[in-house]
């Protein structure tokens, strides 16, 4: 006989948009609280709901209780009258329909199953206390259910699949052996274990089950009044619909959608509700930082701030820091010489805007031939170098002289963007230190105009002794207020949000004045093409949609006037769980991730490289100060792809580094 296929219906066919169950009953007791139902709050509803059912299953046959005797066991705990009780349970019945959504796997699976089966027909079995007549509409609603299927329904059996009864029941109804059934379904036991103790072929399906950041959100639950749990359920629905053909895709899917997407969208939210607070009359999102934010910005603004402007500038610390400088200080020094992995005197010139013509009068005489410009000089030759130049007034003046010119052009351009025109707007960039702004805010100095109001994820304080004069405000932390959720900055974050808001673009480097008067920015490149060989198109896309599915699907107890500040916690629970212990799948996807480490992108490094032994051997002997192969590397990722002979030697090299230390101090004692 032809097999017959059987499926498992929660978190296999159907997923709620919520991770627990039992959240649907907090939900509900939140709408009759409000609708005056009940005189108790939604999470004691939410308990009230949980016991009932507990307690209605010592008086079933199996176990087993059905709606209607869990909500009578409601009513005797809540002493409301019967009409009362319906309404409720008639509630829970609406809820479940606006949360539940289709596994989008699901379908093809299905599919599958009907044409290897002469029947065509395929039987549904689920442990559940919901109707058997309500599941079959949600199986009809989803486009899984055709004449001739069959269900099969714990409360209505009083068997289940857990203790193996139900498989049993439909065996015999449908005169099948153990082996003419094929079961598919999310959980271990129930779905997997069992069945097959009973002779019943069984797969286990377990994509629409909550992975570790989804179960990281949900526990935050009660502390976010849900809202965490349903952005978990996002996250899953976004993940399950995400076409994936790679395991690299895969991987790369579920950390947008669980992990970029929750902490950029949250982030763009708190930006909204702010510049409506403010009434500002745009939105300008920096190059490149705010390339993504702008499209998650364009998705939520309609539903938070629809008067708002939202537009897109091309600014980068290169094209600005020499337009914004009216006088040498130590903030321009240290502009100069940030600290970066590979630094020439080349490197240099492209950050002071100078012309190699112009350049080597001043630097051969100083010791630096042109031959010795594409040098990376070491921390030594750098301090040298600086100290050469902090006392070449020749040098200053020129620097000063091509600042002016620049700032002219800048002026036309952000006359052009509509920057200059006195109306209240805001800055966008992730962080951290705030220095665009401060280099837009010297230029507005010179140029007349209101200063803007700077958005920032998290903020610590600027270098150089440098103050902003406009307001600055940060979702995560703010140093500068001592205010947010660290107090110190952390560069995990820093590169994490890097890469999560990568550009599709190549950096802003300079404005060129066309002969009509516009002006237009200068590229490095067209295309950020290694950020597009990586997959950034796609990585985007998948936030993109976790935003869309957020504002499409949220129910009338999840709108968008909350404030994501209270999702915090559980966001940076989520990224410290990815950044401090990727599995090797999510690390493999990130090992050809581009870093640009230079502010004119003169190289690039990946996010996720492969530590070499050469570097955990120089480390282990005090030799090198680290074993990472650049600074902004992904540590814990590089181990998960590196040789089997270097991850059996760090923990060794670790070692041996601390007992030098040790032994160091003793001989210094």
């Amino acid at each position: 006989m032809t097999q017959l296929f059987s499926f498992d219906i929660f978190d296999t066919l159907l997923t709620r948009l919520v991770i627990e169950p039992t959240d649907i009953f907090e939900i509900c007791g939140d709408r009759a609280m409000r609708y005056g139902w009940i005189n108790c709050s939604a999470i004691a509803f939410k308990e009230v709901r949980v016991n009932a059912e507990r307690r209605s299953r010592l008086f079933c046959k199996g176990g087993e209780a059905n709606l209607d005797e869990i909500y009578r066991e409601v009513a005797n705990t809540l002493e409301v009258e019967q009409d009362v009780s319906d309404k409720l349970q008639q509630l829970e019945l609406e809820v479940e329909t606006e949360y539940l959504v289709a596994v989008p796997k699901a379908y093809p699976m299905i599919e599958k199953a009907r044409k290897a089966s002469n029947s065509a027909n395929v039987i549904f079995l689920s442990d559940m206390y919901l109707p058997e007549t309500f599941l079959i509409e949600r199986l009809k609603q989803h486009g899984f259910w055709q004449d001739g299927d069959r269900l099969y329904v714990s409360c209505q059996y009083r068997k289940s699949k857990g203790q193996g009864d139900l498989f049993l029941q439909a065996l015999a109804d449908l005169k099948l052996r153990p082996q003419d059934l094929v079961h598919t379904g999310n959980n271990e036991l129930a779905d997997v274990a069992k069945p097959k103790s009973l002779g019943i072929s069984a797969i286990y399906f377990d994509e629409a089950n909550p992975n570790r950041y989804e179960q990281i959100s949900q526990k935050y639950g009660r502390t976010t009044a849900g809202i965490s749990s349903f952005w978990a359920g996002i996250s899953r629905y976004t993940r399950l619909a995400a076409p994936t053909t790679t395991s690299k895709e895969l991987a790369t899917a579920n950390i947008a959608a669980c992990v970029a997407a929750p902490i950029l969208t949250a982030y763009v939210i708190w930006i909204l509700q702010q510049a409506k607070v403010r009434q500002l009359a745009r939105i300008y999102f920096l190059a490149r930082d705010g390339e993504i934010l702008l499209q998650i910005a364009k998705e939520l603004a309609p539903k938070i701030y629809p008067e708002v402007e939202l537009r897109y500038i091309y600014v980068s610390r290169q094209a600005l820091r020499m337009p914004g400088l009216t006088k040498i200080s130590q903030a321009f020094w240290e502009w100069m010489f940030d600290d970066t992995d590979i630094f020439t005197v080349e490197s240099l010139l492209a950050r002071m805007c100078f012309e190699f013509s112009d350049a080597q009068p001043i630097f051969e005489p100083l010791g630096y031939p042109r031959d010795r410009w594409q040098q990376n000089l070491s921390a030594k030759e750098r301090k040298e170098l600086r100290a050469k130049l902090k006392h070449h007034p020749l040098l200053q003046e020129k620097i000063l002289e091509i600042a002016a010119k620049k700032r002219e052009v800048l002026k036309a351009y952000l006359t052009q963007e509509k920057m200059l025109d006195g109306q209240a707007f805001g800055l966008v960039d992730v962080g951290w230190k705030g220095s665009l702004q401060l280099s837009l805010e010297s230029a507005f100095e010179r140029f007349g105009t209101r200063n803007p109001v700077g958005f920032y994820f998290a903020l610590e304080k600027p270098s150089g002794g440098l103050k902003h004069q406009g307001e600055v405000l940060a979702f995560f932390f703010n140093l500068n207020n001592s205010t947010g959720l660290r107090n110190n900055i952390d560069y995990r974050y820093v590169s994490a949000m890097e890469v999560f808001c990568a550009g599709c673009e190549g950096t802003t480097l300079d404005y060129a004045l066309q002969p009509d008067g516009s002006v237009k920015p200068v590229l490095k490149h067209i295309h950020n093409q290694p950020a597009l060989d990586w997959g950034l198109k796609y990585f985007q896309t998948i936030v993109i949609a976790f935003v869309n599915q957020l504002v499409t699907k949220s129910p009338q107890d999840f709108n968008l006037d909350y404030s994501p500040k209270i999702l915090r916690e559980a966001l940076d629970q989520i990224f410290l769980s990815f950044t401090s212990s990727p599995t090797v799948e999510e690390s493999q996807a990130f090992t050809d991730c581009p870093f640009f480490d230079d502010p004119n992108e003169l190289y690039h490094f990946y996010w996720a490289m492969p530590f070499r032994l050469r570097d955990i051997l120089l480390y282990s002997i005090s030799q090198r100060e680290s074993f990472n192969v650049h600074r902004n590397s992904w540590n814990e990722a590089s181990l998960q792809v590196s040789s089997p002979m270097v991850r059996t030697l760090f923990p060794l090299a670790i070692a041996q580094r601390k007992f030098l230390k040790k032994i160091k101090k003793f001989i210094k004692k």
